[in-house]
């Protein structure tokens, strides 16, 4: 009910909106000198002499360029010129300011995104339409981090909320995020040079970033070259944390959070040429190194928890070839991508002289991933088909010491991941107005262990095997607004790192038993809504129900009669639903102004148990203010998000009186840029203004206090 009651009063807030016409009036048009001081905003451009919105370019929701306009699932984009304004001291802290979007982790380099309250196991990352995810660390403990991507060479962030697992596969239950890269640009006729340096400085961490990066684009052909590095030492969060209940045994008297710094370098590339009349042939490759990474709140020296990963590292290259049109097809693309990621995992537990657990275990994940897929119309018909492959090789070496014994036995075994998925979605213009979606994927899996001496777990060869669908509508009521509705599937294979897990976490005192025989979760998603595109207007209202079934999570089987240590394993044990709604709007408001708004409120229920699920979070709503001048601009941000009063009973919550509370705060930042001539310009932020002491609805350690960030650029 009360979804129902926050969507009517939206619908009779944006309704006048909606049906009012489209052009901005001369009491609010933003002409002559107005349309120049918005030039450099890439979500504006100018029309009939006015500055208006135009419509956002995305590939995610369809694998293939398209309006947002012209798809029923719920995306936003972040695109460059948002990423340099905001700052952010990584990738995760772009996604707080979005609907239905949450982060897990602390510090500056952990940051996992959760959406519609699907945490990061059952959300699928991508970098330029390749998976990050992989089948070590895509788990609600790890997850795959965004921070393995250096965020100055991201042209772009596309966050589809909702199922995509007729064009993605397994993982894509809550949504996808998919990290588009800065590529050459091939339509310049002569040949040019660009460079670029930017330095930034965060006194909440008292970290660096350094970017240096040259591109060469000329008739037909370029290239990119860029290195990056940065450092961040242990960030601070309000004084005052040190006295609360809540945060205190996480801080120290001055509040800073130790072990929560790190350091990273990159260096990445690419290169694209023109073959024939329209094809591309394209090439890239990325390197990033990772050190020191901490757990942020244990101070190795007084805690007698050493918890970080000493290194965190990723290799890429890819290959791909657009063809243009060819053969019947509009397009026909092939690509092909290597990955490697190395982790140095430290779990030292020294909790007293006669007592300590020490773990160091060094995690390769080689991944190897194919797609092929092609584009053609077949009269009113567009249609879209293709087929994914990807095989993640695991290998882990591990040291473990306790006082009464040492040894090399691993939690993750010599194993292998495969997927195999064949796809087709049609878009079907029914009448003028009336445009039907429709798409069908079916997906083969193996997970297969390898002869390992040092695995203690029992040896496992599965096969699996799902099939998912999705049907879509969109009616256009007027030119400019347009009816949405969705059905569609999602479904989530159990990695190997959920099948073979065996041995201990983390969390101090638990013990995980392997459990081979999961089941995919999969998921039935409702949803209807509307989108906006006037010219002074842009955004969209959607309402969900998401249907889960066979949710994997951790169920306690009671202490070890031997260790004393908490068992606990991986089960399919619940049946859920989660609803919810999700509002966005821009509006270019008299001469210089734009005000950003969002709003969103999710619900979840275990059907299991009839409790409210533990994992959803408050409701959330944010309102920015952006003037923009020729060469200045200036950003007001606030976010305000609720306290989650629908949580399970105590019995069911692990030590609840040790929990934070969940929301509850608002926080606020204050951002400017100017651009001078020639290619300078500089970039501020005062973050959390107000000096909140708070912390983000999944995690239990705050967040920094009053900051400011800082940066200095030049191009030429």
């Amino acid at each position: 009910m009360r979804i129902m009651a926050l969507a009517i009063i939206f619908t009779i807030m944006i309704v006048p909106a909606i049906w009012a016409d489209g052009d901005i009036g001369a009491d609010t048009a933003v002409v002559g000198a107005d349309a120049e001081a918005t030039e450099e905003d890439p979500k504006t451009e100018e029309k009939d002499g006015k500055r208006v919105f135009k419509d956002r370019v995305v590939v995610t929701a369809s694998r293939q360029e398209q309006a947002s306009s012209q798809t029923p699932a719920a995306i936003s984009v972040i695109d460059a010129e948002q990423i340099a304004d905001r700052q952010p001291e990584k990738m995760a802290d772009l996604f707080k300011e979005l609907p239905g979007v949450d982060v897990q982790g602390e510090g500056p380099f952990r940051g996992l995104p959760v959406i519609r309250g699907m945490s990061s196991n059952r959300v699928l990352i991508l970098v330029d339409g390749q998976r990050l995810n992989n089948a070590r660390e895509s788990t609600v403990f790890a997850g795959i981090q965004p921070g393995l991507v250096d965020l100055s060479e991201v042209e772009r962030i596309e966050v589809m909320r909702g199922p995509a697992s007729v064009l993605y596969g397994s993982d894509a239950m809550g949504g996808v995020i998919n990290i588009i890269t800065k590529k050459p640009d091939l339509g310049v006729e002569t040949f040019e040079m660009h460079h670029s340096f930017n330095y930034g400085y965060g006194s909440a961490a008292d970290s660096s970033t350094v970017h240096a990066d040259i591109r060469g684009n000329g008739a037909g052909w370029g290239f990119n070259l860029s290195v990056g590095w940065e450092t961040a030492d242990d960030y601070k969060a309000p004084k005052e944390a040190a006295d609360s209940p809540y945060y205190s045994e996480y801080v120290q008297r001055d509040g800073t959070v130790p072990n929560s710094g790190m350091e990273q370098a990159s260096v990445q590339g690419g290169f694209r040429i023109l073959t024939g009349d329209s094809g591309v042939f394209k090439t890239n490759f990325e390197v990033v190194r990772t050190d020191d990474v901490g757990f942020p709140g244990f101070d190795p020296e007084t805690s007698g928890v050493d918890i970080s990963f000493p290194r965190f590292d990723r290799d890429k290259i890819g290959v791909g070839w657009d063809s243009g049109p060819a053969w019947g097809f509009e397009n026909i693309s092939v690509s092909a991508y290597y990955q490697s990621v190395l982790k140095e995992s430290k779990r030292f537990i020294d909790p007293s002289p006669y007592f300590f657990v020490h773990n160091f275990t060094t995690s390769n994940i080689d991944t190897f991933g194919l797609n092929t897929q092609g584009v053609t119309d077949l009269g009113a018909h567009h249609l879209t088909m293709g087929l994914d492959f990807y095989r993640d090789d695991l290998e882990d070496e591990t040291q473990n010491d306790y006082p009464w014994d040492s040894n090399n036995n691993v939690a993750v075994p010599n194993s292998y991941q495969e997927g195999l998925g064949l796809y087709l979605q049609d878009e079907w213009q029914a009448t003028d107005k009336l445009r039907i979606l429709g798409g069908l994927r079916g997906d083969r899996f193996v997970f297969k262990s390898e002869d390992d001496p040092n695995y203690v777990g029992e040896p496992f060869d599965v096969t699996d095997s799902d099939l998912s669908g999705n049907i879509g509508v969109m009616y256009a009521v007027t030119p400019a607004v347009e009816l949405t509705g969705l059905i569609a599937r999602g479904f989530r294979a159990p990695n190997i790192q959920e099948r073979a897990f065996t041995g201990g976490v983390s969390q101090p005192g638990y013990w995980v038993v392997q459990n081979p025989d999961l089941t995919s979760e999969s998921s039935l998603n409702y949803e209807v809504g509307f989108k906006v595109r006037y010219d002074r207007y842009y955004g969209g209202l959607n309402v969900f129900y998401n249907d889960i079934q066979d949710f994997i999570t951790f169920v306690e089987l009671g202490p070890d009669p031997i260790t004393g240590l908490e068992l606990i394993q991986y089960d399919n044990i619940e049946d859920a639903t989660v609803k919810g709604i999700e509002i966005e709007l821009e509006t270019l408001m008299y001469e210089r102004w734009t005000l950003i708004t969002n709003f969103s409120y999710t619900e979840g229920d275990d059907d299991t148990t009839g409790e409210p699920l533990g994992f959803i979070p408050p409701w959330k709503f944010v309102l920015g203010l952006r003037y923009q001048a020729p060469r200045w601009w200036v950003e007001a941000n606030g976010r305000f998000v609720g306290e989650q009063t629908r949580v399970p009973s105590a019995e069911n919550i692990a030590n609840p009186e040790d929990e934070a509370p969940i929301g509850n705060f608002i926080t606020a930042d204050l951002r400017a840029g100017y651009n001078f001539e020639r290619g300078l310009s500089i970039r501020a932020t005062l973050g959390n203004i107000f000096d909140e002491l708070y912390s983000e609805p999944y995690n239990l350690r705050p967040e920094p206090g009053r900051y400011l960030r800082a940066s200095i650029g030049y191009s030429f």
